[in-house]
């Protein structure tokens, strides 16, 4: 029997494939532009393309969103299964997706889509995905993750200064000094803001000082570990948050092209919804 409801997300989810292909959530992607080439996310171009190509660039690549038309074609193609739709995205405050996917709502007639703007970016939005695809009605569904949105976090700890630096998140001194110093800037996403929790001296301490902080987070409903071309590290993260979290699942996932724009390579997170 066919579910009543669809569930649409963008790729900046980084949804994991086991849930998409458990939950069928429709995931549409956004572009990455370097220079003239444009690459639709993890559709013409993989994360591991991304990251070398990110490493060998002089300037930052440009990100877009999906047109209205894209989300109109996505929408009209599941009214042919569905009832409806809830589609969730990413923060309007980093992104124009989810006021693109409402545009595109609006040109589907007879087709209710609820848009969701998440407030943040990343794995967080999966979680909010799957609890819509376990919502047995689309009324539950869009009311189970409008009220978990404000309980979304992402705690990211970057490996280099340059990137946010070459994005105009600081001044090319703050990044130099940064740089000298060695200093892991760990950041906070919530509440629509992105906020400066700590610089730690060299990696080997930012590692145990964003765990630190995770844990006065807790307790949380769900979590993961996301990082940027650093499983080993991931790993064994999520190998200490699992024995002190026995009854709590810790996925592992990659950061995408969008966020991994910001971050650069190296970087390491922990993603979660606050219970």
């Amino acid at each position: 029997m066919k579910r009543s409801f669809a569930v649409v997300t963008d790729s900046t989810a980084d949804l994991p494939d086991e849930w998409r292909d458990r939950y069928g959530i429709e995931v549409v992607p956004l572009k990455v532009l370097f220079g003239t080439e444009t690459f639709r996310d993890r559709v013409d171009m993989t994360d591991e393309q991304f990251f070398a190509r990110l490493a060998a660039s002089s300037a930052l690549p440009k990100t877009s969103a999906p047109s209205p038309g894209e989300f109109a074609e996505v929408y009209r193609r599941l009214a042919k299964h569905h009832d409806g739709c809830i589609s969730i995205h990413i923060g309007e405050q980093l992104s124009a997706t989810a006021e693109a996917a409402r545009v595109g709502a609006s040109s589907v007639v007879g087709f209710p889509v609820n848009v969701v703007d998440s407030q943040t970016v990343s794995m967080p939005i999966a979680f909010l995905c799957r609890v819509a695809a376990e919502s047995p009605t689309l009324a539950d569904a869009t009311e189970a993750v409008q009220r978990r949105v404000p309980k979304c976090r992402v705690l990211a700890l970057l490996d280099t200064l340059r990137y946010i630096e070459m994005g105009g998140r600081v001044s090319r001194a703050q990044a130099m000094i940064g740089t000298m110093l060695d200093l892991k800037p760990l950041l906070l996403v919530a509440d629509r803001e992105i906020k400066s929790v700590d610089r730690v001296r060299t990696r080997s301490r930012a590692i145990p000082r964003m765990v630190e902080f995770f844990r006065t987070e807790m307790p949380v409903e769900t979590l993961a570990v996301m990082h940027a071309q650093a499983p080993d590290e991931a790993e064994e993260i999520a190998s200490e948050l699992r024995r002190e979290l026995p009854d709590l699942d810790v996925p592992i996932g990659q950061i995408g092209c969008v966020l991994g724009t910001h971050t650069g390579p190296k970087a390491l997170g922990l993603v979660y919804l606050k219970a």
